[in-house]
């Protein structure tokens, strides 16, 4: 039976840290470009759509805290009934 030969390593690059260094303001202002190019394309929301969202999300937190509450309660009841008994 053939032995099998480790698969060579891959080869490391040198970094020239110089050159790396020297682009690194470059590269961040590049990239801040690019995140105020992006917020250009963004569809913002008008207030009133806003102000509708918003409304929605405070209904639903209250709704899912009132049930949650139940809940809570419900099984604090069942605990008590459970350790009296």
């Amino acid at each position: 039976m053939q032995e099998r030969k480790a698969p060579p390593a891959p080869v490391k690059k040198k970094i020239n840290w110089k050159k790396f260094i020297k682009a690194i303001p470059g590269r961040v202002a590049k990239f801040f470009r690019d995140v105020v190019h992006e917020l250009k394309k963004v569809t913002w929301p008008t207030k009133k759509d806003l102000f509708r969202y918003t409304v929605i999300v405070l209904i639903t937190i209250a709704f899912f805290a009132i049930i949650l509450g139940f809940f809570d309660f419900i099984w604090i009841r069942l605990i008590e009934f459970m350790a009296l008994a």
